[in-house]
């Protein structure tokens, strides 16, 4: 089996493009990889440009290592984010292409089923005005649906450190998403990777009285 075409397709979002990548093979089968590359899109698909002949276009979706260590190894340069994020979209798309070959879903080509059953959270759900009123209703919303998990980034703007206006008002966000789902829901902080230490640990302390779940790239 060879892979003969790879078709790149963006699909718009307010938030962020979504990158899907559709590898097809000479057997007729076909895969999809997928990503976010936020802010990157258009780089991401430069590089596929660049990559497809030269890597993938002949390769055995089977042969998956010897295809991501090409990719990754034999620029004579060090992979960042955009080569990683072009691997990584190939790579879903070939063990779709080998699920499909196989007959077997992905994740018994993994090693197999670990779990019965996994808990889910709900996300990008508070794409409402900050204020803990708009907070509180839309948290509300969530837990109606029958979510047990509300992940959210009460931060707004902040980047690096914040005002202690600022972060006051990330607190009573955080505050009225407690109040309105109780104690018996999850809430868990996504913080983005933007703040310096000392900040990170100062809003991890004063949001403790919450009880959140965990905090997401402080």
């Amino acid at each position: 089996m060879k892979i003969t075409n790879v078709t790149p397709m963006v699909l718009g979002t307010p938030w962020r493009n979504l990158l899907f990548v559709k590898v097809e093979t000479d057997e007729g089968l076909v895969g999809v990889g997928e990503a976010r590359p936020l802010g990157r899109t258009d780089a991401v698909i430069g590089y596929l440009k660049q990559a497809v002949p030269r890597y993938i276009l002949g390769a055995d979706p089977f042969e998956v290592e010897r295809l991501t260590h090409r990719m990754y190894i034999e620029d004579y340069g060090r992979a960042g984010e955009i080569v990683m994020t072009g691997l990584a979209v190939i790579e879903i798309a070939c063990w779709d292409i080998m699920g499909k070959a196989l007959g077997q879903p992905v994740y018994r080509l993994l090693g197999g089923a670990v779990h019965d059953r996994i808990k889910a959270y709900a996300n990008g759900w508070y794409t409402v005005e900050r204020t803990p009123d708009d907070f509180y209703a839309a948290a509300r919303k969530v837990v109606d649906f029958g979510y047990q998990g509300l992940k959210f980034d009460p931060f707004g703007a902040g980047f690096y450190e914040m005002s202690r206006a600022e972060k006051n008002k990330a607190i009573s966000l955080v505050e009225a998403v407690r109040d309105a789902v109780g104690d018996d829901v999850e809430i868990l902080i996504e913080m983005h990777g933007r703040f310096n230490p000392p900040t990170a640990v100062e809003l991890a302390k004063d949001l403790a009285q919450f009880k959140p779940s965990w905090y997401e790239e402080p």
